[in-house]
């Protein structure tokens, strides 16, 4: 029996032992934030649609590699990250362009004052085509440690590289997004 408060690493050792209604659990429960994530690496609703189909149908696959109690977080975002990385060696891109409808979206958040909501979408479009250019492993430790919340260890599980190593990617990130908006602050 799965219950609605249960921690993602019980559910998924539950679908590692082939529980349908746990992997389910676990699909309600990230599939919002999980295409959030690829989408802002992506920059293509659709596109981050079909890899998020790609990961939790690999994540079942997978199920048998799990090892309680590891964080199960991290392991579902590493899936998805490879399937991004296999469809950019794919198609051999490394950065995104997005239109402005996109930019938009990568940047909403809630805007409570009408009279600041050009500033603010306006802002958060150039914000969301500056990490667009990043590199993809700047991109990607940009928007986990940003956006998803997740901790320098957690995203060092993801990617499968040292605390120090992401930190180092996440300055380096931060650094040239200050380079690609430096022009638009100066003015």
């Amino acid at each position: 029996m799965t219950a609605p408060d249960d921690p993602d690493e019980k559910l998924m050792m539950r679908t590692a032992q082939g529980n349908h209604e746990s992997m389910e659990a676990l699909l309600r429960r990230h599939a919002t934030p999980l295409l959030t994530f690829l989408y802002r690496l992506v920059g293509n609703r659709a596109l981050a649609e079909e890899l998020f189909q790609e990961a939790f149908l690999a994540v079942w696959a997978k199920r048998s590699t799990y090892r309680y109690p590891k964080p199960f977080k991290p392991w579902l975002y590493a899936i998805a990250l490879n399937k991004v990385r296999e469809y950019f060696r794919r198609h051999r891109l490394d950065t995104i362009s997005l239109s402005e409808e996109q930019a938009e979206h990568l940047g909403e958040h809630a805007v409570k004052e009408p009279d600041h909501a050009a500033m603010d979408a306006e802002d958060a479009q150039i914000i969301a085509q500056a990490v667009a250019r990043l590199p993809l492993q700047q991109r990607t430790v940009l928007v986990l440690r940003i956006w998803d919340g997740l901790s320098y260890g957690e995203i060092a599980e993801v990617l499968g590289k040292e605390e120090a190593t992401v930190r180092s990617t996440m300055h380096h990130g931060l650094a040239a997004i200050r380079r690609i908006l430096a022009p638009r602050m100066a003015t």
